[in-house]
């Protein structure tokens, strides 16, 4: 079910996760269909929530406004006559009473409910930056689970989780009422990235304007680079066509196959250049005969799952590279594991499912910008650019 008809049900939803590759317009969906449907909601920042250690504060301040003054407690003066000898005297006594503040997230609930009554979504967006927090993804499956109780049920919000991550539920499964928290969550459809036949049109209508003249079958051609290189993800692709443009401009509006290696080298250097220092750092730091790590970091990239482990990465190395394939065990756990070490890691590892993910997709684009195979020698290569 996608997420229109998600929300044609909203009313049985407690909470949905929407999730999707940086760049694929996520944010831009969910405003939209949520506009769409005159649903009101408030956005609130995992990236903020992990700054402050606490959703609960997030989701308060992005509801209450800056500034409300809260009533604490009060202080009462009372005065009693009494006789003293044969004179009246006045005794004061002064109290100080605490006032019983209600649960902040409640009230945060209550305050949102009273300016908009009818159904409610609260985004959690950037779920991916908590998501190495036990902490707080114990705090995130407590709140999912209170909007099943009467008191916060009352206001009528429901959670929207967006994300990368696919599979959101597994990230549950280290805390506690896992299975509780898994009833109340339904996964949208992934936004998915344009396929090679919208990629080949973005650029057709692009050269159409910039009145450059290309065949059908170079169309075909540099769709399919362009495609190959930036996953599809809508925003890469826009970028690697600007570098691209700019380079047919400076050749005099004149496109030719080897205007490629310019765009690659200045997309990589204008868009990708922390990845690309990321990814060199986890390559070989010298040569040898084999160079087992460039290979499983070169099939990484040939993966097309989500998620892999280690048997996927031997089954593309066995194929890649036959000739480089000793009768003991190439140790392919071990090196994804180093891979996802460090303070940069390449890789994320789900430790629940032993399962490896690319921690960045712009990690792959500049994989298959940087590696080659050389068939012949049977070896991973990387390219030399020039800056």
């Amino acid at each position: 079910m996608g997420m229109r008809g998600l929300l044609s049900h909203a009313r049985d939803l407690i909470a949905c996760s929407l999730y999707g590759e940086s760049g694929n317009g996520k944010s831009w969906l969910y405003k939209n269909v949520l506009r769409e449907n005159n649903t009101p909601f408030i956005v609130a920042n995992c990236a903020n929530a992990s700054r402050l250690n606490s959703i609960t504060q997030e989701i308060c301040n992005c509801i209450v406004e800056p500034g409300t003054v809260r009533k604490l407690g009060f202080d009462e003066e009372k005065a009693a006559g009494i006789s003293a000898y044969f004179a009246k005297a006045d005794v004061k006594h002064k109290g100080s009473f605490d006032i019983v503040q209600e649960e902040p997230l409640l009230e945060a609930f209550r305050l949102f409910h009273s300016t908009v009554p009818q159904k409610k979504i609260i985004v959690l967006d950037n779920l991916e930056s908590i998501l190495n927090s036990e902490d707080l993804m114990t705090e995130l499956a407590d709140i999912l689970i209170l909007l099943d109780d009467s008191r916060y049920a009352a206001f009528n919000i429901n959670i929207l989780i967006v994300g990368i991550p696919y599979g959101v539920l597994q990230y549950f499964r280290e805390t506690k009422n896992s299975e509780s928290v898994a009833n109340r969550i339904n996964e949208i459809d992934k936004v998915s990235g344009l396929d090679e036949n919208q990629v080949n049109k973005i650029i057709e209508k692009g050269f159409s304007q910039l009145e450059i003249l290309i065949t059908t079958g170079t169309l075909d051609e540099l769709a399919k680079h362009v495609y190959s290189v930036t996953l599809g993800i809508a925003q890469r692709v826009h970028e690697y066509c600007e570098m691209l443009a700019y380079a047919i401009e400076e050749n005099g509006w004149k496109y030719d196959p080897s205007l490629l290696r310019q765009a690659d080298e200045d997309w990589l250097y204008q868009s990708l250049r922390q990845c690309y220092q990321v990814v060199e750092g986890h390559l070989n730091s010298r040569q040898t005969a084999v160079a087992r790590r460039n290979q499983v970091i070169y099939c990484v990239a040939k993966v097309s799952s989500h998620q892999f482990d280690s048997s996927v990465i031997d089954g593309l190395i066995r194929k890649e590279f036959p000739g480089t394939i000793p009768e003991t065990n190439m140790g392919i756990g071990s090196i994804l594991g180093e891979l996802s070490k460090g303070s940069n890691p390449l890789l994320i590892y789900n430790n629940s499912a032993n399962t490896y993910a690319v921690r960045d997709p712009r990690y792959l684009m500049c994989i298959k910008l940087v590696l080659y195979k050389d068939s012949a020698h049977q070896k991973v290569v990387k390219r030399d650019f020039s800056r």
